[in-house]
């Protein structure tokens, strides 16, 4: 097939959560023989072809919130959007919220409908930012809800991932769905069955988002390991703080941990992180906020994560494709 491949960031330059996915995904695909165009606003670039049998459009959205985010103001612009929905048959796949709320992670933690709880708190300069002066929900606009509507497919990294979207555009309103599960590394994360002396293991950014002050409230005197780069505000008083550390040096800590604890404060579509310590052999300590918990199947054994990619195109190239073309 002849495939456009439509992300803010391009897979094959940024090596974000996102685009790791993204990026083994679309390999996959070329591997099986399919032509890709790529089209990004980071790096900028427009290769969109106008005869593909299929679009693929994956974490359109990607707001400013500060001056460090003002490179997002780049956008794909509307015009661009409404032309790659109505001209050619697409899947809409995300790795996150930020397709139906432009506001970082997901405040109103999927409860809010219509008006949205948190903009009205938000400052002069933050609005400037995003852009938007009012106060409704993102998934109410137009171009947002076509996304979902339009698409022959909507991708979601976690059964909660998708419930919760379903529930803010309108279930009856949508196509089928897709669920890809976590595509974790099995011959990097697995259980060494070595003696483990680390009680409660984190790893990830150390701040609000991934449940500091939570972990703070429940772990204060007990022998928890931090791993992971702060952020500016927070101060790490209780546990022991490790720091970043390597990649490749994560498994072998996840390994001596008995527990792994992540509590984010907001909704996270999957995150990886729960099943690489899973494949390590720890017990997993996970609020309702963490996605990859909704997950039917054991999330420890290596044959959960077999063959993602391959399932992933085997769906998309059995889909009945009709071209709407104007």
């Amino acid at each position: 097939m002849k495939i456009n491949f439509i992300s803010f960031l391009d897979p094959f330059v940024y090596s974000g959560g996102g685009e790791m996915v993204n990026r083994q995904l679309v390999n996959e695909g070329l591997k099986r023989g399919h032509q890709i165009h790529f089209s990004a606003v980071r790096p900028g670039k427009i290769n969109f072809d106008q005869d593909a049998d299929l679009s693929i459009l994956a974490d359109i959205f990607n707001m400013g919130h500060s001056f460090q985010s003002l490179i997002a103001w780049r956008g794909f612009s509307d015009t661009f959007l409404a032309q790659a929905i109505e001209k050619i048959p697409f899947v809409h796949m995300t790795n996150a919220y930020a397709d139906f709320c432009n506001l970082p992670f997901l405040p109103c933690n999927g409860k809010a409908q219509g008006a949205c709880p948190e903009k009205p708190q938000l400052s002069m300069a933050r609005r400037f930012f995003m852009r938007d002066w009012g106060n409704d929900c993102f998934a109410r606009k137009e171009l947002v809800r076509n996304l979902y509507t339009k698409s022959s497919l909507n991708i979601f990294m976690s059964p909660a991932h998708r419930d919760i979207t379903e529930s803010f555009i309108g279930k009856g309103s949508l196509p089928d769905s897709y669920v890809v599960r976590p595509m974790i590394d099995t011959k990097t994360f697995f259980n060494r069955h070595q003696e483990r002396d680390i009680e409660y293991l984190f790893v990830g950014v150390v701040g609000r988002a991934k449940g500091f002050h939570q972990m703070r409230k429940e772990y204060f005197d007990k022998d928890i390991h931090l791993v992971g780069k702060c952020m500016p505000d927070i101060k790490v008083d209780f546990g022991t703080y490790v720091g970043h550390l390597p990649y490749d040096q994560i498994p072998l800590y996840m390994n001596r941990a008995k527990n792994f604890v992540f509590l984010p404060e907001w909704r996270e579509p999957q995150p990886r992180v729960i099943a690489e310590a899973a494949l390590c052999g720890c017990n997993i300590i996970a609020n309702e906020n963490a996605g990859v918990m909704t997950f039917e199947g054991d999330l420890s054994a290596p044959i959960f994560y077999d063959n993602i990619a391959g399932d992933f195109w085997d769906k998309l190239q059995s889909l009945p494709l009709s071209h709407p073309k104007i």
